[in-house]
């Protein structure tokens, strides 16, 4: 039987309560049990080599009177805060119910009663997180930035599910799961509120592949980014990495790059359309990882060195080695090939990694799509960062590194930048810090510099176990220290 309730640990005592009615009627060595049951009697047990389990299908509840198409929410924050409290409600009062109802469960010992208490206060605080953001919206810049969140996530669930689907983006309906939508709610105060005690708090987001992790902080990740438009009104200062998102491994960062880039194309599009709100300065997302993956420096002609961008465009052969690792449009999905790479036609037909403003003293490394019906195509190129040398100057919104790339925190001056630490602005330049040469020092004047990033994400937190996070945490101090804002 399972008689975990007599062991200490947090962890074993949570077990228990969850899997109380999951017996345990044997225990193999080398080999795996097998338990025929009926009801709660056991007829059989048998010895397996080859184990099998069913794993049942996690579905989203529905939450009658909680509105979930991310459409209709930005449309009813535009109406009025009202509007979209009404519709999000619901949801509060749903969930009170749900505790309600586990706070009446029986039939379990003292010691499972007593976790059961523990993790229904736990559960009433995030039921008062999500009341307090749903609050929240009455603020102007909070509502706004809610509706824009909405309206571009909506966008990039249609273009990524039209895609697989073969569908026209327009025939999708793209809603949130209510826990996704809950998870944005409850951190709405600590992303708006710069001195909130709900920022010292490391949010988990435990659930199955598939069941839709990415999307919830995608959701927090642009509200974050809208918001600090908004609140710089759309000036320079309101540029600078917002969202830190790290990995422990360089391949999970490559495939995550195209689902959190067509969220910044999103997010670019919506920024052209109105820029004296979210300003002139450009979503952009970047890519820092190590130099197997992209290149470190832009290059130029005369150098010896193979890793640069440049040396990597020169010497494309179709589908290997291309400079950027990507191999679709990240909006529309079509594939960058071999003829967008040769091809002496304009780049309005088709696309290119293109050095600019040529192929001898490039300073930047920039990407098209091949798909003239694109949003992205010609000279309108993606908004996707990936060479260090260009990262520093440009200081993407939006930040996928590994924990690796850490190491050059101490070695590289520049990278203080990404933590806000710039002195100018020069148009065609970027943004000019203390580790560039005061020659270069000359713009527009930062005198308390950028914001340090608002938001860090640690997706695939169970490798960190491992060595790659005993290197992680010898940075981890450094990395809060250089987050924190200091002035102003």
């Amino acid at each position: 039987m399972n008689n975990l309730s007599s062991i200490g640990d947090w962890d074993q005592r949570v077990n228990s309560l969850h899997y109380r009615n999951d017996k345990e009627y044997a225990v193999g060595h080398n080999i795996s049990i097998s338990a025929n049951q009926d009801a709660e009697r056991c007829s059989q047990i048998s010895t397996e080599w080859l184990p099998q389990a069913i794993v049942e299908k996690v579905s989203p509840t529905e939450i009658k009177g909680v509105e979930l198409s991310m459409e209709k929410l930005d449309q009813l924050a535009n109406k009025g805060f009202e509007f979209v409290q009404e519709a999000l409600r619901p949801m509060v009062i749903s969930y009170e119910s749900w505790i309600e109802e586990q706070m009446n469960s029986s039939d379990l010992n003292s010691i499972q009663e007593e976790t059961k208490i523990k993790l229904l206060d736990e559960a009433k605080k995030h039921q008062s997180r999500i009341q307090e953001g749903i609050n929240l919206l009455e603020n102007e810049k909070v509502c706004k930035a809610f509706a824009i969140t909405n309206r571009v996530m909506a966008k990039a669930a249609q273009q990524r599910f039209g895609k697989m689907q073969g569908k026209d983006p327009k025939e999708i309906t793209a809603k949130w799961r209510p826990f996704q939508l809950a998870f944005l709610l409850m951190n709405l105060v600590g992303t708006n509120d710069p001195m909130s005690p709900d920022r010292e708090i490391i949010e988990l987001l435990f659930f199955p592949t598939g069941g839709g992790k990415t999307e919830a902080y995608l959701g927090l990740a642009a509200f974050t980014l809208v918001l600090r438009r908004l609140r710089h009104k759309g000036e320079i200062s309101s540029a600078g990495m917002s969202v830190l998102m790290r990995y422990t491994l360089r391949l999970l960062t490559l495939d995550q790059l195209g689902r959190s880039a067509t969220l910044i194309c999103a997010l670019e599009i919506e920024r052209k359309k109105d820029p004296k709100t979210l300003g002139e300065w450009p979503f952009e997302i970047g890519l820092w990882v190590g130099q197997s993956g992209t290149p470190n420096k832009i290059g130029k002609k005369g150098d010896s060195d193979q890793y640069t961008a440049r040396s990597r465009v020169l010497k494309l052969d179709g589908t290997k080695n291309k400079p950027i690792p990507i191999d679709d449009c990240p909006w529309c999905g079509t594939q960058l090939g071999k003829s967008s790479i040769q091809d002496d036609r304009p780049a309005k037909i088709q696309g290119v990694f293109k050095l600019l403003p040529n192929n001898d003293n490039p300073e930047e490394l920039r990407v098209s799509c091949r798909n003239r019906s694109c949003e992205f195509s010609g000279d309108n190129f993606l908004p996707l960062v990936a060479v260090d040398e260009m990262l520093y100057k440009r200081l993407p919104a939006f930040v996928i590194s590994t924990v690796d790339k850490f190491a050059a925190l101490p070695w590289i001056g520049s990278t203080g930048k990404l933590f806000g630490q710039v002195s100018f602005f020069r148009e065609g330049k970027g943004f000019i810090g203390p580790s560039d040469p005061p020659s270069e020092h000359a713009g527009i004047p930062l005198t308390e510099g950028l914001d340090p990033p608002d938001l860090i994400i640690q997706d695939e937190l169970h490798l960190i176990s491992g060595p790659l996070g005993s290197i992680s945490g010898l940075y981890e101090s450094i990395i809060d220290e250089l987050s924190t804002k200091t002035k102003g």
